[in-house]
């Protein structure tokens, strides 16, 4: 009888990288797109000249990377659709699933001056999608104890569609654009409204304090969707009213960062790039405001890659699903 020794027990097969894609690589990528289309801006308001290669690199970055991380994500909800809602299961995740329409949208403002017909594809793609995470949110937080608190994660629900305006008015569907306009502002004054309520009465944790910088990007692209639309009285509004936020935000920098770096730091990189978008672009109206602009331009130049890369290193080291809670496929 020979002898012969067992074999070794098979190793379970390593999990495929897609399977745990977090949703918190968006707001990152929201904000790589929001640095790229500030520098597409200076380009054209600053108050001295500046290449407009410096933008195209970046935005050719951001859209290469964005159809990368999307595809990733759409792998991991082929394999397993109802993660969606796992994912959406906490504050930070429905910001991140709503991030992903959003930044398509401006992948679709990126293209539209270069190409309409694949600017156009991405947007009526988006909406949708867009429409759905919202419902979903929407049903999610209904059945959640506590679900309906207003938290900062609303505005990138329920007005995010304004990002959509960026593509929409170049692309020149100026009745959705207005129509997106008119619906968010309403969305977002009930959201800032129970916000400073609520923000009165309790201390936002710790952890989730980075969030609060949302509150600068409603009114920021409110500005630039007005200036886009022509509607110059609105625009000086909107952006005063940025300014307003931005100062705010600014004065209580440790309070924001007092946990440390975390991925939640996505959420002070594009609100930034928006505000010193809204500036530019007020700028063709007061010329002192593209002075104004290139602080923010300055402070995301610096912000956004560092956010950026440590994001996408936490991701590759399977450190970025397991700090944020993503759900496996």
């Amino acid at each position: 009888m020979s002898s012969q020794a067992p074999e070794p027990k098979q190793a379970d097969a390593p999990l495929e990288f897609w399977r745990r894609t977090p949703p918190a690589l968006f707001p990152s990528m929201m904000g790589l797109f929001g640095l790229g289309l500030a520098w597409r801006a200076a380009s054209e308001y600053a108050p001295f000249a500046l290449t407009p290669w410096f933008s195209d690199i970046i935005l050719g970055i951001a859209c290469i990377l964005e159809l990368f991380v999307v595809s990733s994500y759409l792998s991991k909800t082929s394999y397993r659709p109802a993660v969606v809602l796992n994912d959406m299961a906490t504050v930070p995740g429905r910001a991140g699933v709503s991030a992903l329409s959003l930044s398509v949208f401006l992948f679709a403002a990126t293209l539209a001056p270069i190409s309409p017909t694949i600017a156009s594809t991405a947007l009526f793609l988006a909406l949708p999608i867009h429409c759905i995470t919202t419902l979903f949110a929407l049903i999610i937080m209904l059945r959640t104890p506590d679900g309906l608190i207003v938290s900062p994660a609303w505005h990138l629900s329920f007005v995010g569609f304004i990002v959509a305006c960026l593509a929409a008015v170049p692309l020149g569907y100026i009745g959705l654009a207005r129509t997106i306009l008119l619906l968010t502002i309403l969305s977002s004054v009930v959201i800032y409204a129970v916000s400073l309520l609520q923000m009165s009465k309790s201390d936002t944790p710790l952890p989730l304090r980075p969030m609060l910088a949302i509150h600068l990007a409603p009114v920021s692209l409110f500005a630039i969707v007005c200036s886009l639309l022509g509607y110059s009285f609105l625009t000086l509004l909107f952006a005063t009213l940025s300014i307003g936020v931005a100062g705010l935000l600014l004065s209580s920098v440790r309070y924001l960062t007092g946990a440390g770096f975390s991925p939640l730091w996505g959420a002070f990189t594009f609100p930034i790039a928006a505000l010193s978008v809204a500036l530019f672009t007020l700028s063709a109206q007061v010329a002192a405001f593209a002075w104004l602009a290139l602080l923010p331009l300055l402070l995301i130049s610096c912000l956004t890659p560092f956010v950026v890369i440590r994001v996408l290193v936490m991701w590759a080291t399977g450190a970025l699903a397991a700090k944020t809670g993503a759900a496996t496929a």
